[in-house]
This record gives C-alpha cells, sequence and structure tokens, in this order.
C-alpha cells in the first residue's frame, strides 16, 4: 500500500507564511520514512487542502495520513478539518484517510521558545 503523508496548514495571505509554510514541509520530506509527502491549506493558500489531497492521489497514494500543523485544538481542529476531510472521503471512497492529532503542546515547542530567547541575550 503506498502511504503518504499531508501536511495541512491554515493558510494566509502573507507569502512569508506560505514560504515557511513550504520549507517545513521540505524538511519533514528529508527526515520521513512516507513514500510521499504533500501539503495544503484549509483557507487561502494554495494549495488547498483538497488539492493537497488530489495531488498525492495523482501520484498513486492509497493511504493519506493528515497531520494539522494547528497548535490549539480550536474550531478549525475541531469542526472544519473533520467537516471538509469527510467531503473528501466521500469523493475518493477508494482511498484510505486517517487523522493524526493536531501538534499541541508538545515539549518541543517549549525547547525552541527557550532557545530563541537564549538567542536575544547571547546565552
Amino acid at each position: 500500500m503506498k502511504r503518504a503523508l499531508l501536511i495541512l496548514g491554515h493558510g494566509s495571505q502573507a507569502r512569508e507564511a506560505d514560504a515557511i509554510f513550504e520549507k517545513i514541509v521540505e524538511m519533514v520530506k528529508e527526515i520521513t520514512s512516507f513514500e510521499m509527502v504533500g501539503m495544503g491549506s484549509l483557507q487561502i493558500s494554495k494549495p488547498s487542502f483538497e488539492d493537497g489531497i488530489s495531488e498525492l492521489i495523482e501520484k498513486g497514494a492509497e493511504q493519506i495520513i493528515i497531520v494539522p500543523m494547528f497548535i490549539f485544538k480550536g474550531n478549525h481542529v475541531k469542526f472544519d478539518i473533520p467537516e471538509k476531510l469527510e467531503e473528501i472521503k466521500d469523493k475518493y471512497p477508494h482511498i484510505e484517510f486517517r487523522m493524526a492529532n493536531h501538534i499541541g503542546a508538545d515539549e518541543r515547542i517549549a525547547t525552541i521558545i527557550e532557545e530563541r530567547a537564549r538567542e536575544v541575550i547571547g546565552a
């Protein structure tokens, strides 16, 4: 079974935000064991959630794991993403979709915050 990873971002009008998202996706590609890695955005940015899924399916994905790159479990994670995923599942009934947990409160984020603070004071 060809397994793919789709990283789902929020989307933004800011080009810098899109560039950072693309860079994160490229970093994941470098370390992952998934056969394919794609990206999609819930709002504004391209590719959209559905377009990102379509691209992976066109490349032969049979199972797609979706990781929402969201820190908070707000309305997007609780409602919008699951609702959109149900629409996508209806369109692609032959594909297995699994949704991973959002990023959330992960101790690795605390480490990054500490490192950024230390950079400012030169420690």
